[in-house]
């Protein structure tokens, strides 16, 4: 059925996003994407889309239409020196339907990928991760400014390679991983990690002291080093009411992202607490082009989350009628 939040206030949520995403080129995307897109590069179970009787599949996932069309661009530039900048607002669909009220299986996301290529020591992993992160912190603050509010934000960063090393040296079973760890069950991560989160700390303040006893391969703590100084203090500086922590308990997105990720999470004025932005590195534009040195960074925030559990207690109007199930 029809989303029952008012229209104009969606719209006027994505105007903001889009003036603050002055850097990347604002494009809009098919709702329907080519059969097998999200299963094959995201790796994602295809139960999670509403296939089509034709070749396509129902947008679930913004960044893979964009990753499509970052690849398609970047093809027809053979030296690909440039970065591919996009970002879109698009209404997804996905599966299995939700039991959160909070949630709906339909809904409303901003989205943005950078594609660019590797220059060596790391440089555009951490700008672009830096880019989308600051976005996020602008987006939401100039949406403070008007009848919204975000209380206790916390910017978790990780990195999928150095947590896989982490699992691997404890016998951390993947399959265990893949079958009881869920993005939405924010605490799925801690309980397949009870048993094993003493052995490295989720939250290091210096990643070489830290995790010494974990025996890492000396490039994952350099990775580490690098995220907090290029990353988190500078973003410290320009966001002071922020949070910046490394969670290397995140075990959501092992098998979707390859390295740096981040979740964006914040209160509401009830003080309840939701993940509202999630991004990181993906190989996909390596897949579609067949060159290892494409680099693709992707991200999206719930825009339509922020319109029902975010606005200020004399902002919020009644609902058109009950919750569908994001």
């Amino acid at each position: 059925k029809a989303c029952d939040l008012d229209a104009r206030l969606i719209n006027r949520v994505e105007a903001v996003a889009y003036a603050q995403a002055e850097a990347f080129d604002a494009i809009e995307l098919a709702p329907v994407i080519p059969l097998g897109a999200v299963s094959r590069l995201a790796k994602l179970d295809q139960g999670n889309v509403l296939s089509t009787i034709r070749g396509f599949e129902c947008a679930s996932d913004p960044t893979i239409g964009m990753a499509l069309e970052c690849a398609r661009r970047r093809k027809q530039n053979i030296t690909r020196k440039t970065t591919t900048k996009l970002c879109t607002s698009q209404r997804v669909l996905r599966f299995p339907q939700p039991t959160n009220p909070a949630f709906t299986s339909h809904f409303k996301l901003f989205a943005m990928v950078s594609a660019g290529r590797d220059s060596g020591s790391f440089n555009y992993e951490l700008s672009a991760l830096r880019e989308h992160v600051d976005f996020y912190l602008r987006f939401v603050s100039e949406l403070s400014s008007g009848q919204f509010a975000f209380e206790d934000i916390i910017v978790e960063l990780s990195d999928t390679a150095v947590v896989a090393a982490l699992c691997a040296k404890f016998d951390i079973d993947r399959e265990v991983i893949r079958t009881m760890v869920r993005a939405r069950e924010h605490d799925s991560s801690a309980k397949v990690l009870e048993q094993y989160s003493h052995l490295w700390p989720q939250s290091p303040h210096s990643p070489a002291s830290d995790l010494a006893q974990c025996d890492l391969p000396v490039h994952f703590i350099e990775r580490l080093r690098l995220i907090e100084e290029s990353v988190s203090q500078p973003l410290r500086s320009t966001h002071t009411k922020v949070r910046f922590s490394f969670n290397l308990h995140r075990l959501t997105g092992l098998g979707y992202y390859q390295g740096p990720c981040f979740h964006i999470k914040m209160k509401n004025h009830a003080g309840e607490s939701f993940m509202l932005a999630d991004g990181g590195f993906v190989d996909w534009t390596q897949l579609l082009l067949g060159d290892s040195k494409e680099r693709l960074m992707t991200s999206a925030i719930g825009t339509e989350l922020i319109c029902r559990l975010f606005q200020k207690p004399s902002q919020s109007a009644p609902q058109l009628g009950g919750a569908e199930g994001e």
